[in-house]
């Protein structure tokens, strides 16, 4: 299947740069646009340094990634509710996630809110414990 337009989910760890990999993967075959948000779901931003500071990694991570990227976003809220908002306003046919297997990710995983609530397909990434 090809998409038109995937949108990847990072929280700018080193986990990062596999999820991006993933997205590109699924991207390249039909050249798809490619856009990478970053949502900020435990705070407010209150310092603009620290809106600074996420751009510049944002950035870094597309600069790393070799495949044009269409957007990057930075917001706050909650996962589910900003990627559901974003695939209904954007076209995104595609939403690359990742996933942890660790005790507090599976009492408190996202996972199944996005599923409930993201009309678009999820390709959810395995990142290890």
């Amino acid at each position: 299947m090809s998409y038109q337009h995937v949108l990847v989910t990072v929280d700018l760890s080193d986990a990062s740069k596999t999820l991006i990999d993933k997205a590109i993967e699924q991207a390249k075959p039909a050249h798809s646009k490619l856009s990478i948000v970053y949502v900020e779901t435990d705070r407010l931003r209150e310092d603009p340094k620290e809106e600074q500071r996420i751009q510049a990694q944002l950035h870094s991570l597309v600069d790393e990634c070799g495949y044009p990227v269409t957007d990057t976003l930075s917001v706050i809220g909650d996962l589910h509710m900003k990627v559901a908002g974003l695939v209904e306003t954007s076209d995104i046919d595609l939403v690359v996630c990742g996933h942890h297997h660790t005790l507090v990710s599976r009492l408190f995983s996202s996972v199944p809110k996005l599923v409930n609530n993201v009309k678009a397909d999820l390709l959810i990434v395995n990142l290890g414990s």
